[in-house]
């Protein structure tokens, strides 16, 4: 294992935590992005993070703060790797770091290390269920569309979920899910965030529209994310067909890469709207402002959505949507508000853009509603939601393990603990301890 964790003097009140992923940094997602953002945001709070995560061949990380575990490549497009855990030495030598709590965000072999590492250490576990394991079980060759597989996929997503003590949920969608497949864990919906003040302003106006040639009165309709069947980005291009008909200086821009792509760009060049439509690939996310701010409409017709990120950062930067009803974009889309959600039905999803783009009054008071909408998904809102279930976790954890632990330890292991924990935990056990008579 690689790692240039260091065992720092923490200021009082910090945690030591440790995220545990199997898709980070180079890789370009939701998880990997949110992440990204939840480990920034903790150590602004004066937290100690420490992230695990599978290795990148050629990668080199830019932070301190990244544990990289030997791995083995899964998929060649993208190319994604899966971790190795390793000789058991080298997970011997894991399990006893410090950590005050960790908070797996996948199900997998990075998922099973920290639930292993949670169980020898005695630490509260907290997990983060990102994507349902069932709607992508097509990845499996041949046999991923069987029965089979789709219970084998159930049976699994409530397993592994169980595993953890609390938890986490970006939507109601997920939760609603999660009920239905029996996880019996306490579950807390608490939405994805970005740093909304990135996606408010724009530093480069019309540099999406300079790059591709497009005149300043042509509508763009962009979509932003991975490009892979799930994404129904196919739909889109058939939707985008029939409302060029009416729309005909309209332009449709795809951001990112993906799987589907070469399919999508074979596709796009038997269509009579082929000059109209535009890869860009993948893109920088510094430049990710600006490609929005020149957006007309944000699409997606996705229907297997968590609490897409990309939906976020578009309402962040005042565009209007139009998506494929899915519950996931519960209390991002206000249907007639700020934008539209329609059924998967061509006809009807084209129509529903082409109205809304003839319609500036429309577009533009979209645009405010989605400003006003975006307020309630920032990053320092998710990270403190999260330290505030992380502080519960723990104490719970003490309050659970207390007469076990007074007995082994004598309580000597308070003292290793953070002080503000130390005193938390303290309150309680005086709350449940009888006090001696004078």
């Amino acid at each position: 294992m690689e790692s240039q964790h260091t065992d720092q003097q923490l200021p009082i009140g910090s945690l030591r935590i440790g995220l545990f992923t199997d898709t980070y940094a180079p890789q370009v997602n939701g998880v990997s992005i949110s992440l990204q953002l939840i480990s920034e945001g903790l150590k602004n709070r004066g937290h100690q993070v420490t992230i695990f995560a599978p290795r990148f061949p050629g990668y080199k990380d830019d932070q301190p703060n990244v544990m990289r575990l030997p791995s083995l490549k899964y998929l060649n497009n993208p190319p994604i790797y899966v971790a190795v855990l390793g000789s058991p030495r080298s997970t011997w030598s894991l399990t006893r770091k410090h950590f005050d709590v960790l908070h797996a965000h996948s199900p997998a072999s990075v998922g099973l290390l920290a639930y292993l590492t949670a169980s020898t250490k005695r630490l509260p576990l907290i997990y983060t269920y990102h994507t349902s394991i069932t709607d992508y079980t097509h990845y499996i060759k041949f046999i991923g569309g069987t029965r089979v597989i789709k219970y084998a996929a159930g049976w699994f997503s409530s397993a592994s979920t169980n595993l953890g003590d609390q938890i986490v949920v970006p939507s109601p969608k997920f939760q609603r899910l999660l009920l239905a497949q029996k996880v019996t864990r306490p579950i807390n919906v608490i939405p994805n965030g970005i740093d909304l003040g990135i996606f408010k302003a724009v530093k480069n106006p019309g540099s999406l529209r300079n790059r591709l040639g497009i005149k300043s009165d042509a509508p763009i309709l962009l979509t932003v994310g991975r490009m892979d069947p799930e994404k129904r980005l196919d739909f889109i291009v058939d939707a985008f067909e029939i409302l060029s008909k009416r729309v005909p200086n309209a332009h449709l821009v795809f951001a990112g890469d993906g799987s589907s792509r070469k399919d999508l760009e074979e596709k796009v060049s038997g269509t009579n709207a082929k000059d109209r439509i535009h890869f860009l690939g993948m893109v920088n996310r510094a430049e990710l402002p600006d490609i929005l701010h020149d957006a007309t409409v944000f699409l997606s017709a996705s229907t297997t959505e968590v609490h897409p990120i990309s939906v976020i950062e578009a309402i962040a930067s005042g565009r209007p949507l139009v998506a494929v009803q899915d519950e996931a974009f519960e209390g991002m889309i206000d249907n007639d508000q700020n934008g539209y959600l329609t059924p998967l039905d061509l006809q009807v999803y084209s129509d529903t853009i082409a109205d809304l783009l003839i319609d500036h009054e429309k577009l533009e008071r979209f645009g405010k509603h989605s400003v006003m909408l975006s307020e309630k998904y920032s990053i320092e809102g998710q990270v403190k939601a999260l330290e505030k279930l992380y502080l519960e976790a723990i104490l719970q954890n003490w309050r659970g393990n207390f007469f076990e632990r007074m007995i082994t330890n004598n309580m000597n292991t308070m003292n290793k603990l953070p002080r503000r924990i130390n005193r938390i935990i303290r309150t309680e056990i005086g709350k449940i301890m009888p006090r001696k008579k004078k």
